[in-house]
């Protein structure tokens, strides 16, 4: 299928010269501004004031946001209505004036805050951000538009933010909180459903139709991202993720030093729904680095941070260390992991750890799996659950998916190894980084779906430029009628995948016949000597 061609404006921009170079700058401004958010990804928040202690938490927030200024995130977008003073009444600065009120300054001693308005605000503001930014995926206009008067919608997420973190910080304001606003509040805050929005929920069944649909295409893959890009306009769910995280947070450490039974059962749901949401890809990437922000008190605290494990929490720290902004924290914690948060797991929680550790392999070189975290990572599912999430995870669900645990399932069966240490666990995670690009290649080859063979043709086979066979069923694939299949063309498929092998002096090119190598060597023979020397020397 021939590509799509390039709308002309984005056109226009890539033959400009300068949109390079500010692409360019762009990127090294980001790269200035990551390490300041590793650095704020450290801070605890832990000494000082009550309000000391909020704005060291919320120095990450503050340091992302320029980030977002970078990037030209819609995090900065202006409201559509007129900031007014006083603000319109039920409108969003209303509301965040009166939450701020409440929680944060009406509380102390000789005060009377009004908690029980405070389910009403926050659904308030929740209904206000969903009906802003379903206007700004579908473009449909919403009468109560006119109430959306934040300045920057930034603002809003980081006011509620250190609302959160008040009651996280404070936690006999939490309680008063807690009784003062009843079932309400207790309702928002750990029983409504996450409101992710229409359009991210259509997005992800697209794309769970896709991937269960053996004959979908490259085509079909890109109507679904096509889906899933505008989906991503959604961002109401984000701005109430670093309240919604602090709350479920302050549940779950209040709970370790209390007896009372209210409080066992408000930390049972934050823990639950907190599992779910930073486990699940689509409520993880719905919420994002914010969520990941909030939690960092679970992740600081090796006690609780095993409690979340057991709870099935363990791939959420797996998934943070590959893919957020605070992956160097999270690095630090899996470095001292307990043996104790791998047990009680289940095959959802395992799949969830070993899919972060594939992507892991994706992103950077294989030679992560014989980094201490992998090894541990391995051994310990092992130890527990012998190969049954080794095996689940063999599946690829894509052409470039790391076969890595297909590997390590089937050496482990075929060779009888007895994987009772971590040193057996790193010799045999070596051989798979050592192993030769044509056996890796028949492994994915294997694991592929008859369209995912035809979808990466180019990919697996042969190296010989103009391979006859490789030629003529990139014939018959331009050929093929979807929904028709050819047992016959697809054993020819099948078998011209599984039959090439490497190069024997190098082992970095394959080939599918002795002919074919003996046409590509001239061509070959540079690369080879010089893999060769590499190898002498290493």
């Amino acid at each position: 299928m021939p590509p799509e061609p390039l709308p002309s404006h984005l056109r226009d921009r890539i033959m400009d010269d300068n949109f390079w170079g500010k692409l360019e700058a762009l990127a090294k401004m980001g790269e200035k501004i990551m390490p300041e958010l590793a650095a704020a990804s450290r801070k605890s928040g832990q000494s000082g004031t009550l309000d000391q202690r909020i704005e060291d938490r919320c120095e990450f927030a503050r340091v992302g946001v320029k980030l977002a200024a970078i990037t030209g995130s819609p995090l900065l977008s202006p409201g559509p209505a007129p900031r007014r003073n006083p603000p319109i009444p039920n409108g969003m600065m209303y509301c965040m004036n009166n939450i701020e009120k409440i929680v944060c300054r009406d509380y102390g001693p000789g005060k009377k805050p009004e908690f029980s308005k405070l389910a009403y605000l926050l659904r308030r503001t929740r209904h206000l951000l969903r009906i802003f930014y379903d206007c700004a995926v579908d473009g449909h206009a919403h009468p109560d538009l006119i109430f959306c008067d934040w300045e920057k919608m930034f603002d809003v997420g980081l006011a509620l933010h250190r609302v959160g973190l008040c009651l996280r910080l404070d936690p006999p304001r939490l309680r008063a909180a807690m009784a003062g606003g009843g079932k309400e509040l207790e309702a928002f805050l750990l029983d409504d459903e996450l409101d992710i929005g229409e359009f991210r929920k259509a997005a992800f069944i697209v794309e769970q139709r896709v991937a269960a649909d053996v004959e979908a295409e490259d085509a079909d893959r890109m109507a679904a991202g096509k889906i899933n890009s505008a989906a991503q306009k959604d961002l109401a769910a984000h701005i109430l993720s670093w309240f919604y995280g602090d709350i479920s947070v302050a549940f779950i450490m209040n709970e370790t030093s209390s007896s009372d039974a209210n409080e066992k059962r408000w930390a049972h749901k934050a823990m639950k729904r907190l599992v779910l949401w930073s486990t699940s890809t689509t409520y993880h990437s719905t919420l994002g680095d914010s969520l990941t922000d909030a939690m960092r008190p679970i992740y600081w605290s090796l006690p609780v941070l095993t409690k979340f494990g057991l709870a099935g929490g363990l791939g959420a720290l797996f998934g943070d260390w590959v893919n957020s902004a605070c992956k160097e924290m999270c690095e630090d914690v899996l470095k001292k992991l307990p043996d104790a948060a791998w047990q009680k797991q289940t095959p959802t929680s395992l799949r969830t750890v070993t899919r972060a550790l594939q992507l892991k392999l994706n992103q950077e070189t294989s030679e992560i799996a014989i980094t201490p975290i992998f090894i541990n990572a391995c051994f310990n599912m092992y130890k527990l659950y012998d190969l049954a999430p080794f095996r689940k995870a063999a599946k690829c669900e894509a052409h470039h998916d790391p076969v890595v645990f297909y590997y390590v399932a089937h050496r482990i069966k075929r060779d009888g190894l007895d994987m009772c240490i971590q040193q057996d666990w790193r010799r045999l995670l070596k051989d798979y980084v050592n192993m030769p690009r044509s056996v890796e290649q028949r492994y994915m080859w294997g694991n592929q779906t008859i369209s995912g063979r035809w979808d990466c043709l180019e990919f697996f086979g042969c190296d010989a430029d103009g391979c006859p066979e490789q030629t003529a069923l990139e014939e018959l694939r331009a050929k093929r009628v979807r929904g028709v299949r050819d047992p016959d063309i697809e054993e020819r498929l099948e078998r011209w995948g599984s039959k090439p092998r490497a190069c024997a002096a190098c082992a970095h090119t394959s080939y599918c016949s002795p002919t074919c190598q003996r046409t590509h060597w001239q061509t070959h023979k540079p690369e080879c000597l010089k893999k060769r020397k590499v190898a002498k020397r290493s």
